[in-house]
């Protein structure tokens, strides 16, 4: 028993020190089946449409049963009573709870599309802490190497320790900016193991994917594609309720008679009878004409209306200064990786060679590491920038953008 379960604490071990690799689309996957949030919001979805189920339902009849004693006569009365729904109030009332469940519903899709884009955020922040650490400890490597070959020199009388302490100074700062990069690296895989719920470990998220995304589709179709959003439909689905509540509201000029019907058995001078006893009751509508609901639901759907025309003008707008900042970032980021990227590959050498040759000091040769790295750093942000401004031109959009 000891040796298994040592075994398994084996297992468990390794498994987090070799963390959970996770693509995007996994994470996705995962946050429909384990995410507490995404099943919040599915619960919401239920609920509206059981409050929808409980509108305009036949109403209750009820059973009386009633005993009366008058100047020695006895009599029984088993009455039913029961309200005639025959003005079709009720059945307006079920399709605008319907019609206001699937305004629900909607506005539900477009939160658990947004957080959607929350948790490819979250990936992508781990994704590019990723990287940047990558960059941070190749650089370290070849740091160290040059250290390592100055130690030598100096030993053998070939360079001054000023060479030495000069590198391993650049050394040190590296080394505090590889510190700075693992501690935004462990906050931002919290971050993303939150979507997932309890269970899952934080520190064992290995984010597998790409920091580069494929050209944007043309800003037509993405401005057609808004104009269908979750908001717009809700509101659609809100006019569509108003316009039932308003006829609701019509049908209650009309009376809704109610009839009453059953047994009456009276006892005369000691011996009992039995007969039958049937009424109809019709309300009159002389105070509660339905006015004050016809005047809410008017206003409610005004209100929709208008509410579904602002949400697509500025839809119009947004999406249209999201497409271009993000076509912007693409333009700039691509044109950094094919000018800046080269030409720093040729100083690096250029600066190694002149050092090697003694033309050239150790500043010139750290320079042109130090510009290597900030280069290498600098395409990783403006690639994030990029994805984050196309994630962000997502979720104005409704549906998906990027892959």
């Amino acid at each position: 028993m000891r040796l298994f379960t040592c075994l398994i604490g084996l297992v468990f071990y390794c498994s987090v020190v070799r963390g959970e690799d996770l693509t995007e689309t996994q994470a996705l996957l995962r946050l429909s089946s384990a995410s507490p949030q995404a099943r919040a919001l599915a619960l919401q979805i239920e609920l509206a449409r059981a409050t929808a189920r409980t509108e305009g339902l036949p109403p209750n009849g009820s059973i009386a049963l009633s005993r009366e004693d008058a100047s020695g006569v006895a009599e029984t009365y088993f009455l039913y009573q029961q309200s005639l729904p025959i003005t079709g109030r009720r059945n307006f009332l079920r399709r605008a709870a319907e019609a206001a469940a699937e305004s629900e519903k909607m506005h539900v899709d477009l939160r658990l599309h947004g957080l959607r884009v929350e948790l490819r955020l979250a990936f992508l922040e781990v994704l590019h802490a990723q990287e940047q650490l990558k960059v941070l400890r190749a650089e370290r490597g070849r740091l160290e190497e040059v250290v390592d070959i100055l130690r030598k020199r100096e030993q053998a009388g070939e360079s001054s320790g000023y060479d030495r302490l000069r590198a391993e100074r650049e050394l040190s700062l590296l080394a505090a900016a590889e510190g700075s990069s693992e501690a935004r690296l462990k906050s931002a895989q919290g971050t993303l193991a939150s979507f997932f719920g309890p269970p899952q470990v934080a520190g064992t998220l290995v984010a597998v994917g790409t920091l580069r995304i494929p050209p944007l589709p043309d800003l037509d179709s993405l401005i057609a594609r808004s104009l269908k959003r979750g908001d717009i439909q809700a509101a659609e689905y809100m006019v569509e309720s108003s316009t039932w509540a308003l006829e609701a509201a019509h049908r209650k000029l009309y009376p809704e008679p109610i009839l009453t019907g059953g047994l009456k058995s009276p006892v005369v001078t000691g011996r009992r009878d039995s007969g039958y006893v049937l009424s109809i009751t019709v309300p009159l509508p002389l105070f509660d004409r339905g006015k004050p609901e016809s005047a809410r639901a008017m206003v409610a759907r005004a209100a929709a209306v208008s509410q579904a025309e602002a949400i697509r003008e500025q839809l119009r707008f947004r999406v249209k200064g999201a497409w271009e900042e993000t076509q912007a970032r693409l333009v700039t980021a691509a044109a950094y990786q094919d000018h800046a990227v080269t030409q720093t590959e040729d100083l690096v050498k250029i600066a190694r060679a002149a050092y090697e040759g003694g033309e050239a000091g150790i500043l010139e040769l750290l320079d042109a590491l130090r510009i290597e790295l900030d280069v290498q750093l600098r395409l990783l942000d403006l690639s994030a920038a990029a994805r984050r401004s196309a994630l962000e031109l997502e979720r104005l959009v409704g549906e998906g953008v990027i892959p």
